[in-house]
């Protein structure tokens, strides 16, 4: 049995937050690198050989034909040659029900254009030498909170390379490196009604500075692990509205400080509801603001529980589908499966729990983290009256020459019967690494304010 099944399953852990964690020991830590990558993915691959083993990722050298080096687009990918190994539909799903999701079954059965069509898998991302050189002393030296509501002792890599409990899993998502150290991004989003009927939400342009991940240091200053900054270029009764936010490692000590900027006022303000599930009104309030890539915020409203390791189909690889045309991107309410691409990969399964004494409108999630980004690729959200009526993919693909990765977001709300799609790239959108950011002084309010446009 390997190590990693020890942990968890060896000694019965199914640790929700509760009291702090302290490292695992020296002797654990030292398997990362050997019988598991160095943030703590099994290297090997699957007993039937459906999911290959972990080669390092796609190198930076990578340039598929019709590729650009630096137009921040990745449209052309290195799999787009690949045809579908077979297609699971409403009429054979319970053939592979064991690797798929609760939300992919229901979009099978609710909806007939739903389709998976697997291809072969492929463990694409790479990760940067800096973020790999802190995995091992995080390993030891990261602390959870008594809370499990932040964290300690930690720096660039995941701060819980192997976890114990649901929060360190959680921990992990939060500060994987999505888009690398720092990034500038133009993005899309559409609002789609049961009717078939297509929203143009509008269009985000957003800048990431990640001092978490900051290659000259070695510790935080002051307890920000990422700030952003998001500016709407579209639709015209967005163009100009901006949002900050710093996103701390401890919500105990400094909860997420958001500031909106709005265009008719000229003014700067602190927005201390833009969290938890509080509907994001520029995108139509399709979408939480703790629903973000699957969870973002704090977790002191849920226990998290750790079920394990499971493999499941979940979307991989997707340029093509990021990069598609709108027209070609969806059959009617759901995406079209045409340029769809679902691979077998491990993933963490993490059941979130309402707290007794909390509110949210989903007292039950269940989130699906892959091993090799511990980014979260699916979620499954329950009622009050515990029946599955929110489902969400986050398709990723590999930012090879950055050596890190990116993901999109939809979400098909099962009770509206609407779709929503965020992270689809128009022919003017792109995805863009940048060099460190030494000034972060640009992510502060005052900074929003002078930079605003009336």
């Amino acid at each position: 049995m390997r190590l990693l099944q020890k942990l968890i399953f060896g000694t019965g852990l199914a640790l929700a937050v509760g009291s702090a964690l302290a490292g695992v020991s020296q002797q654990q830590a030292d398997q990362l690198g050997k019988s598991l990558t160095l943030w703590g993915a099994d290297p090997a691959g699957n007993a039937d050989k459906t999911i290959p083993a972990y080669t390092g990722g796609l190198p930076t050298t990578t340039a598929s034909e019709g590729w650009v080096k630096g137009s921040g687009r990745y449209d052309v990918g290195p799999y787009d040659g690949e045809k579908p190994l077979f297609s699971i539909t409403a009429s054979n799903y319970e053939k592979y029900e064991g690797r798929l999701s609760a939300g992919a079954i229901a979009m099978l059965k609710k909806y007939p254009q739903f389709r998976v069509d697997v291809y072969p898998t492929h463990r694409s991302v790479a990760h940067s030498s800096n973020w790999l050189s802190h995995c091992k002393t995080n390993a030891v030296e990261a602390k959870l909170s008594t809370t499990g509501n932040g964290f300690s002792g930690a720096y660039s890599c995941v701060p819980f390379p192997i976890p114990v409990s649901g929060a360190e899993v959680m921990w992990n998502m939060a500060t994987t490196d999505l888009w690398g150290v720092d990034t500038a991004i133009r993005q899309s989003t559409w609002y789609i009604d049961a009717d078939g009927h297509l929203t143009d939400v509008g269009q985000l342009d957003a800048e990431f500075a990640q001092p978490y991940q900051d290659p000259k240091k070695d510790a935080l200053d002051d307890g920000a692990y990422r700030l952003q900054v998001g500016t709407w270029i579209g639709p015209p009764s967005q163009v100009g509205q901006k949002i900050l936010q710093r996103v701390p490692v401890d919500y105990d000590k400094t909860g997420t400080v958001t500031w909106v900027y709005f265009p008719g006022q000229r003014r700067t303000r602190v927005a201390p509801d833009y969290t938890y599930d509080t509907p994001i009104a520029p995108d139509g309030g399709a979408i939480n603001y703790d629903e973000l890539f699957g969870f973002a915020g704090a977790l002191d409203r849920y226990d998290f529980k750790l079920v394990g390791k499971k493999e499941i189909y979940v979307m991989y690889n997707s340029n093509r589908m990021i990069f598609a045309p709108v027209d070609k991107m969806l059959a009617k309410s759901v995406i079209n499966p045409d340029v769809s691409r679902w691979e077998l990969h491990r993933v963490w399964v993490v059941e979130a729990t309402l707290k007794a004494g909390k509110r949210h409108v989903q007292p039950r999630r269940t989130l699906y983290i892959d091993e090799d980004t511990w980014a979260c690729v699916a979620t499954d959200a329950y009622d009050q009256g515990g029946a599955l009526f929110k489902v969400g993919f986050y398709p990723l693909l590999p930012l090879w020459d950055e050596q890190s990765f990116g993901q999109g977001m939809i979400f098909y709300d099962l009770s509206k019967g609407s779709t929503y799609i965020e992270g689809h790239a128009r022919p003017n959108d792109f995805i863009k690494g940048s060099e460190h950011l030494d000034d972060i002084n640009k992510f502060t309010p005052a900074a929003l304010t002078s930079s605003g446009l009336r």
